[in-house]
């Protein structure tokens, strides 16, 4: 559903959208110009300054609406819709066959608003929760979604939109039964993690260890690990302090051509010089 939301409005705004190059110096030019002329008009000094006039300006305001909350805000609603005009049945009847847990209580919060959403079901067009009601909070109903899920009515009453909770929720379950911090009784491949593991684990602890080539000492293996992480990091800081250096001497080779010798200003404080030849060792 997420996905066919995205392409949807992808589809909608990719004719009209146009990605602005350069918008880095963009405000350096426009401030420049100001500067320059205090008392100018926008279309005299601001428009002339910038490559394209009016027009770049336009799309770069554009694609800010389209590429940021806008754009999110737009997925969401068309997600909503989706769900309350054809996914929404089948959902709901899910719900009645099948029975969710979770062996971590931080994630209860979310098996007890499918609870919710299973007690007001055939709530018919009721378009908030009545007040009053508990609605649990879940990290679904937090973040992208709290801005459409925590409405205020027309009495300037906090509410909780009914439909809109419904797809944050059902969104958060199919994260969490992807990694099964949250399970399906009688399921096979969303079963009880802990059924994962071979029934005579405890028994075979340390063998089963030896065959992972794990310590058994917690302290052990999280020193390992973090020798063997920080060591990654070290050799991805070389890694790109070489291609960082790489760069340099291409660009020294291309600039110590004789072409670019006239082409360089004493604008530009630079002079060209042939690249000194170093031994490995530095």
């Amino acid at each position: 559903m997420g996905a066919r939301a995205e392409r949807k409005v992808t589809e909608e705004l990719i004719n009209a959208f146009k990605r602005v190059s350069g918008k880095e110096n963009l405000l350096f030019t426009i401030a420049d110009a100001s500067l320059a002329a205090p008392d100018g008009t926008v279309r005299e000094v601001v428009f002339p300054a910038v490559r394209g006039g009016e027009q770049t300006l336009r799309e770069l305001v554009h694609e800010f609406k389209t590429k940021g909350p806008v754009y999110r805000r737009t997925v969401q609603t068309t997600l909503k819709a989706s769900y309350t005009n054809h996914y929404r049945r089948g959902l709901i009847q899910l719900l009645e066959v099948l029975e969710f847990r979770s062996n971590n209580t931080a994630h209860q919060t979310v098996i007890d608003a499918l609870t919710l959403v299973k007690r007001y079901a055939k709530a018919g067009n009721t378009t908030y929760y009545p007040l009053g009601e508990t609605t649990p909070e879940h990290k679904g109903t937090l973040k992208d979604w709290a801005d459409l899920v925590y409405r205020t009515d027309t009495r300037g009453r906090r509410r909780v939109a009914r439909m809109v909770y419904e797809v944050a929720t059902f969104q958060t379950l199919r994260e969490q039964l992807r990694c099964k911090e949250i399970w399906v009784v009688g399921a096979d491949r969303w079963r009880n993690p802990d059924e994962d593991l071979p029934t005579d684990f405890e028994s075979r602890r340390v063998e089963h260890y030896r065959e992972l080539r794990k310590p058994l000492d917690p302290t052990e293996f999280c020193d390992s690990l973090r020798e063997e992480m920080e060591m990654t990091a070290l050799c991805l800081r070389i890694l790109q302090a070489s291609l960082v250096m790489v760069n340099v001497l291409m660009l020294q080779d291309v600039l110590a051509e004789p072409e670019w010798a006239a082409l360089l200003t004493p604008v530009h404080d630079l002079q060209v010089r042939p690249r000194a030849r170093r031994s490995c060792g530095h």
